[in-house]
């Protein structure tokens, strides 16, 4: 399949069912790209360190963000996930330093490990109650994240999850959750008080290393 970049705009003839393996990587002419209606799947790197884009609109045709989809999109500023997508991929918006906001439809369940990691301009987010599995350094080094509300779908929080999350001043651990992994907030140093609630059984190695402000902890009998 040819794709072509015309005057920074993408260009994906119609009947394009994917976009491939790295089809647009490293293109940093590429400033804006239309995804027709027949596209179902944007493969692994497919935008990856595309420098220049800026904004791109994902038709509901899609139900797989696939691995490092748009990682190192540094001037994307905004991206809409369509309500079909099940599955946001490992590193698919990794080092995204623009985006300020993203919205995770209901139709997602898993969020892939490093999915939004050094998403440095996150504020905020809400984890839909369709994902059952947040991965291991999902959210690592959102350092502007303020605050996260975790469903009560989630039974773990993965490695990693919010290392280096500096702005991170409180959570909400829902009582589905039985493990929190090792380092999951490590160096979040502005996170306060927490609840672990009593589902918990597991706290791995170094879950709050370096929360230099953490005044006061709530640990469950189980």
């Amino acid at each position: 399949m040819e794709y072509e970049v015309i005057d920074g705009k993408g260009i994906i003839p119609d009947g394009t069912t994917e976009i491939a393996f790295q089809a647009f990587k490293g293109c940093n002419s590429l400033q804006s790209i239309e995804i027709p209606n027949s596209v179902t799947e944007i493969r692994f790197g497919a935008f990856a360190d595309c420098t220049s884009l800026q904004s791109i609109v994902i038709p509901d045709s899609v139900t797989q963000i696939g691995d490092e989809a748009f990682s190192g999109c540094t001037s994307l500023q905004s991206i809409v996930i369509p309500d079909n997508v099940t599955e946001i991929g490992d590193n698919a918006f990794y080092d995204c330093s623009s985006l300020q906001s993203i919205v995770i439809p209901d139709s997602v369940t898993e969020i892939g490990p490093g999915a939004f990691r050094g998403y440095t301009s996150l504020q905020s987010i809400v984890i839909p109650g369709s994902v059952t599995k947040i991965g291991s350094r999902a959210f690592k080094g959102c350092t502007s994240l303020q605050s996260i509300v975790i469903p009560d779908s989630v039974t773990e929080i993965g490695n990693d999850t919010f290392e280096g999350c500096t702005s991170l001043q409180s959570i909400e651990i829902p009582d589905s959750v039985t493990v929190i992994g090792e380092s999951a907030f490590t160096g979040c140093t502005s996170l306060q008080s927490i609840v672990i609630p009593d589902s918990v059984t597991v706290i791995g190695a170094n879950a709050f290393s370096g929360c230099t402000s953490l005044q006061s902890i709530v640990i469950p009998d189980s």
